[in-house]
């Protein structure tokens, strides 16, 4: 039933020991560990989940307390590239179950800063990425090495302690699996937990190979024997492709995403019928999808305020006019469009965009396709949501310089809308019914109906060897994927897309590629007063990046090729400027001329066909 089947009867001897004896479990280790299926059935199933993954986590700790025991630079990195490639086999159940430990242990090598009333307060980098740093720097500090590897120890022993599997269900199971394959799709081949050794290939091998062995549990539970043999052949193949691929450089992921993991999503819509799953909400993600880049994927709904009504057609398009109304301003000359012009891909055209006397203002006007999905609003991220934002403007007094009372009187005077707001909305105008149906509008842009989109769901077959090779180096050796994560390219995190984050570039002030001076804008730092966050933005979306030149939030760079070459020297620190806080790696990419122009056309591809469809 496993695919070491040599090892079934030893297996079955350890499930019955392992269940007796649990808190030995770190004591001995056995590479090729495996756990036989119990005849019984849903309890079976979960006990058994339960003793394979404490069997992976097991080894994981074997690993690691190895590794805190070695001095030498090949047994250290031995001991880790094995305790990864557990930790990997445990991901699927552990970022499920327990997601805040599982970001413990797999979080980006850097810093952070509580924004409270502690905000001078660093909280040190650790787990596997702190370790990995430390493992690949020029001269071994072993002591260094040796506290990472503790604290991952004690984080691993913590769940060992508590094993987080906690009311096991088939609807449980298919979540976990979908969000497995969102965060390999997303970040496994990215790169993005393997910044420096690069062994995401090998690693995401575990991943699938973890999936293979759950999947057999659950054969039983098939109604389908085809479909129960599809799996296991898809999460085969998965595994081959990793095993066969060469280097991190090498992977097709385009090919990956397009020719094995979509057809996942598609199998995964069918076990959700043949096992008669109801799910108990909505997710992020839309049930049903066949595809990570289609205008069917994202649930907008579930990235609104709780307390606001549902997107609707109607609201939407009671939003779209109040969009371009310019006398919810108080001048009555500006309105949203004046800065988010649709047919720029909602931005301005400009390097500062003008207030509402005609100056200019600190940053340009980003684009506000697929700011719904996001987390963060303004290049500081100073708001949590589109409603919030749209108060923000309102009130500001560089742009509409009014207040809700003021909207609210002139929308009751108008018989035109006062009539679609009665219908929609139970309370009429007010401050909540305008700020919603204005957010509504700007959550229904979100196309995804670009020639790359159209291509990867297998709409058509139109994607050129170039712009192939372009996305496989943005998701790749170029490390963009690492901040502009897929499907959307934003700064919004997946798999579970709650938090949209920021990033220290060390953007100059000017066009100087040397000796240059770091814009004087402080970004969040004007908000959370935290020496890290000084220089801070929100990372926007590159999709329709072609039409939204000036680039950066000073507007600093005009075309995509100096972007990349402000990228590929290694950011501020590339062009001479100090940041001790610069959160992107230094090091430059050695980005050849042909694969910077390659990911060029990739990211030109990303234009979305907005005619009608806004």
């Amino acid at each position: 039933m496993f695919k070491n089947n040599n090892f079934a009867k030893e297996a079955a001897c350890k499930v019955s020991l392992f269940m007796l004896c649990i808190h030995l479990l770190f004591s001995c280790k056995n590479t090729e560990e495996t756990v036989v299926i119990p005849s019984t059935e849903s309890n079976a199933i979960t006990e058994t989940i339960k003793a394979q993954y404490a069997s992976d986590l097991k080894n994981c700790m074997a690993d690691i307390y190895a590794l805190r025991e070695a001095t030498s630079n090949d047994s250290i990195l031995h001991y880790f590239k094995a305790a990864r490639r557990d930790f990997k086999r445990m991901e699927p159940i552990l970022s499920f179950y327990n997601s805040a430990n599982y970001y413990g242990l797999n979080k980006a090598n850097l810093p952070k800063v509580d924004e409270g009333d502690n905000a001078e307060k660093v909280i040190e980098a650790s787990g596997f990425q702190a370790l990995e740093e430390a493992i690949a720097e020029a001269e071994l500090d072993t002591v260094k090495v040796h506290a990472y590897a503790n604290d991952i120890y004690n984080k691993l022993q913590l769940e060992q302690k508590h094993n987080s599997i906690r009311k096991h269900t088939n609807y449980k199971f298919l979540w976990l699996t979908r969000q497995a394959l969102v965060r390999v799709m997303s970040m496994g081949i990215s790169g993005f937990d393997s910044p420096i050794l690069l062994l995401s290939i090998p690693e995401n091998k575990e991943v699938f190979a973890s999936l293979e062995n759950y999947f057999h549990l659950y054969k039983s539970q098939f109604s389908d024997a085809k479909l129960y043999q599809s799996w296991i052949f898809a999460l085969q193949e998965a595994q081959r492709i990793f095993e066969e691929t060469e280097n991190f450089n090498a992977f097709d992921r385009y090919g990956f995403i397009k020719n094995h993991l979509h057809p996942m999503l598609t199998l995964w819509n069918q076990t959700v019928t043949d096992w008669q799953v109801e799910f108990p909400l909505q997710q992020k993600l839309n049930y049903g999808i066949d595809s990570f880049y289609d205008a069917t994927t994202f649930n907008i709904n579930a990235f609104k305020p709780s307390h606001s009504p549902k997107v609707s057609d109607e609201i939407s398009q009671l939003g779209k006019d109040l969009f371009f109304d310019a006398s919810l301003s108080n001048s009555g000359t500006m309105n949203c469009a004046s800065c988010h012009q649709p047919e720029k891909a909602f931005t301005d055209g400009m390097r500062f965009s003008k207030d509402n006397e005609g100056n200019f203002v600190q940053r340009n006007s980003p684009t506000l396709l697929y700011s719904g999905i996001q987390k963060a609003q303004f290049y500081d991220a100073r708001v949590d949501n589109l409603e919030n934002q749209i108060l923000d403007v309102i009130n500001n007094e560089k742009e509409f310089h009014a207040n809700t009372e003021q909207i609210i009187e002139k929308l009751t005077e108008s018989e035109r809308y006062k009539a679609r707001f009665q219908k929609l909305y139970k309370q009429g105008i007010n401050h909540k019914s305008v700020r919603n149906a204005i957010a509504s509008y700007i959550r229904t842009l979100t196309p995804f109906n670009s020639k790359f989109d159209r291509n990867i769901s297998g709409k058509e077959d139109s994607f050129t060897k170039e712009e192939r090779l372009g996305f496989n180096l943005f998701m790749g050796k170029a490390k963009c994927a690492t901040c502009h994560f897929a499907p959307v390219f934003n700064g919004t995190v997946p798999p579970f897309f709650a938090e949209s984050e920021l990033e220290v570039l060390g953007v100059p002030n000017s066009k100087a590629w040397k000796n240059a001076t770091v814009d004087d804008d402080l970004g969040r730092y004007n908000y959370a007063q935290a020496e890290l966050k000084k220089h801070a933005f929100k990372t926007p979306t590159i999709r329709n990046i072609s039409k939204t030149a000036p680039y950066m939030h000073n507007g600093v760079y005009d075309t995509l090729e100096e972007v990349l070459k402000f990228y590929n020297l290694g950011g501020g620190a590339g062009i001479g400027i100090e940041l001790e806080n610069q959160t992107l790696p230094p090091d430059a990419l050695e980005l050849t001329p042909e694969e910077i122009k390659a990911i060029i056309a990739f990211m030109n591809s990303l234009e979305d066909d907005l005619e009608g469809s806004l």
